[in-house]
């Protein structure tokens, strides 16, 4: 009569996920002026709410959301990230017959070597996808609050080459804004 004798295998697993997403537009500013004036008075209005220049673009960032302008193009792109250290470990048992040999001591090792393997992926895999699905909620919580505050910056930079562009046609006689609704009126002398 032969005996059986269990086998332990260890298996652990380290990496670090990483997720993205991204959303790219176009901000809708009339030319009022020369686009190099445009494009200044654009870079002005988003400095005073908090961007830094890198390079050509303006951006800005906060809990994971960067938020990048070229005011040259008007472009605007939206990227959350985020990031996840994962350590998993897992054991499994074989049992083999006293008897058998070292080859089928080793087959069987590697058989739930790999079948550890294969359930730490799959759940590396779901861990991967509930990583992105948060960072894409993250980004569309983003964008409400972004979209108003970029049709701001808007109403500020047409605001400005509005009052740029009546001073260079004639001599402003009165003008009255409300920032609030975003109105401004200006009566010329030409």
């Amino acid at each position: 009569m032969s005996r059986a004798y269990r086998i332990r295998v260890r298996e652990s697993l380290h990496r670090v996920i990483r997720a993205t997403d991204h959303v790219s537009t176009q901000l809708e500013l009339l030319e009022i002026l020369p686009s190099d004036q445009m494009a200044q008075l654009l870079a002005e209005e988003l400095q005073r709410r908090g961007f830094q220049r890198r390079g050509q673009s303006l951006s800005r960032r906060d809990q994971g959301i960067t938020i990048q302008i070229d005011p040259e193009t008007a472009s605007v792109t939206v990227r959350a990230e985020a990031q996840d250290r994962v350590e998993l470990a897992a054991e499994g048992i074989a049992v083999l017959d006293r008897d058998s040999g070292s080859a089928q001591t080793e087959s069987a090792k590697e058989a739930v070597r790999q079948g550890l393997r294969q359930d730490l992926e799959a759940y590396l895999a779901r861990r991967e996808a509930e990583i992105q699905q948060q960072v894409t909620a993250k980004l569309e919580d983003c964008l409400a609050d972004l979209r108003q505050e970029l049709n701001q910056v808007v109403n500020r930079v047409t605001a400005e080459a509005l009052k740029t562009k009546a001073a260079q046609i004639g001599q402003i006689k009165e003008m009255t804004e409300d920032r609030e609704s975003g109105s401004l009126t200006i009566v010329l002398e030409v």
